[in-house]
């Protein structure tokens, strides 16, 4: 799916999403900015730099 459907689906169900195959993975929240993350939640860090290329996959996806 794209950014916009996974980042909407990911706020209504309280998930990340995050780009296959990437081992990062991004926790939304409204109103302030994402934290990437490995995938089994170590290291945040605030903030992300997209790529327009990033902005244009459809290989986003859903995650805990």
């Amino acid at each position: 799916m794209n950014i916009c459907e996974a980042a909407k689906k990911a706020l209504e169900e309280g998930k990340c999403i995050r780009e296959r195959p990437y081992n990062v993975k991004i926790k939304l929240a409204n109103g302030t900015t994402g934290t990437i993350m490995r995938l089994d939640g170590c290291h945040p860090v605030n903030g992300w730099q997209p790529t327009a290329r990033e902005l244009i996959s459809d290989s986003w996806e859903v995650m805990e």
